[in-house]
């Protein structure tokens, strides 16, 4: 069942590969690239693949959950070849199962830090950048918006009293009453997150990760057009596209992302038509990349999940060696021989004596 699910997904995340990207504003965009620019374009997309891995362990490590840095960092990348389907990030959660003393609601709980940190980050970067760049502070309302959604999961994660709360509601009813100790270790782990170092740590490769993004939209945009985009203009449309698609609550960003971007383009000049064929070259060139990288990883990396041990082992009790002692092995091996090779075994019978006959030997 386990590897049922799995194969599942990953073959709904090829489809909606197919379905998502752009195969003409995707070779638009690489063939108009020369060799050092796409050489740039790939560096920049394998560092902030990275970025994020490290930012998914930190998470993960400082969830109190046994997880070494580098399994997180895999099991975020081998979660990538779900990226094109809606909630394709939960993969990640169920792939940090197998590592360590780790269950996968557990490791949902960095998925709820992670977001908080998402939030500030590029709403702090994305108000910097309208300062940079002389835009209208009426702008400001989109990553607000976001900032007070943060502020509520903040809030109440961390307080005990609305966990108590919310375990109270959800004891009520029979179906949900027994997930309350599921939901109580999610909430623990969660409530570990919300510190304001963690989260002040993960912000910053959450801003990393969004300025590496804003650069690959860079070298995208040059590409693709004579006017091209200064950093400073790459930095303020990708992160206020990106506060735009987590305020509006649509699985996986898809349509609001791209409309947003290509607004934001529109915004600063660049035609509408141009600007919708990059947003779409924008998309495409990212989700190709991570699912690409994702199904590399996940083949490498865990290929038990997809077909299974090829000599799996039997579970053996605590404290047996063996399954059964030596001479038991012994003659079922010898009776088995025999069955098969149609040979006989008798028994040696002792000789009685011959009886005399009268009148002779």
């Amino acid at each position: 069942m386990k590897r049922t699910a799995i194969l599942i997904v990953i073959v709904a995340a090829l489809v909606a590969l197919f379905l998502v990207a752009d195969l003409q504003s995707l070779s638009s965009a690489i063939l108009s690239m020369p060799g050092e620019m796409f050489a740039a374009l790939l560096g920049l997309l394998v560092l902030n693949e990275l970025t994020k891995g490290l930012r998914w362990a930190f998470f993960l490590r400082r969830a109190c959950l046994d997880i070494r840095v580098v399994d997180g960092v895999l099991s975020y990348l081998a979660a990538q070849a779900a990226t094109a389907i809606p909630g394709g990030s939960m993969l990640s959660a169920r792939l940090a199962q197998e590592h360590g003393h780790v269950r996968m609601h557990q490791a949902a709980s960095a998925l709820v830090g992670q977001a908080v940190a998402d939030v500030w980050a590029i709403s702090l970067l994305a108000a910097a950048a309208m300062f940079l760049t002389e835009q209208r502070p009426a702008q400001l309302l989109v990553p607000g918006i976001g900032v007070v959604a943060s502020l509520i999961v903040f809030a109440g994660v961390r307080s005990p009293r609305l966990r108590r709360c919310g375990t109270t509601v959800f004891g009520r009813w029979r179906r949900t009453r027994r997930f309350l100790a599921l939901e109580e270790d999610f909430l623990a782990h969660a409530a570990a997150l919300m510190r304001p170092r963690t989260l002040s740590i993960g912000g910053l490769f959450s801003a990393s990760s969004t300025i590496l993004s804003a650069l690959i939209l860079l070298v995208i945009t040059d590409a693709l057009t004579h006017r091209g985009i200064s950093p400073g203009e790459a930095v303020y449309v990708h992160s206020l596209s990106v506060a735009t698609r987590m305020v509006l609550p649509v699985p996986g960003g898809y349509g609001v992302g791209d409309a947003s971007l290509a607004g934001m383009l529109n915004f600063i000049g660049i035609g509408l038509a141009r600007a919708t064929f990059i947003a779409l070259a924008y998309r495409s060139v990212g989700v190709l990349f991570r699912t690409v990288v994702g199904v590399l990883v996940l083949v490498a990396r865990y290929p038990y999940l997809l077909v299974g041990p090829l000599d799996a082992q039997r579970p053996q009790p605590v404290g047996v060696g063996r399954w059964a002692p030596r001479p038991l092995v012994r003659r079922l091996s010898l009776a088995l021989l025999v069955r098969t090779g149609g040979l006989r075994v008798e028994a040696p019978v002792a000789e009685l004596p011959r009886p005399t006959l009268p009148g002779g030997d």
